[in-house]
């Protein structure tokens, strides 16, 4: 089983390390998204999407549980 609060704080701590060693300068292209070809994002909001959906897919586990 999938300890909610471990998975989170790991994320939450790798989001803490690359905002603290210029994540935010680390650009990324959202490929799903065409765009100008220019980079429309950063390693730290793409570490805070990744912990907003696993927040999102472990609720909606524990709801059909």
């Amino acid at each position: 089983m999938i300890n909610k609060h471990e998975l989170l704080y790991k994320i939450s701590t790798i989001i803490i390390y690359l905002k603290e060693h210029n994540g935010y300068n680390y650009k990324l292209y959202n490929r799903l998204c065409p765009g100008d070809g220019k980079p429309d994002s950063n390693i730290v909001e793409y570490a805070e999407d990744v912990m907003y959906l696993v927040n999102i897919l472990l609720d909606e586990k524990n709801n059909k549980n």
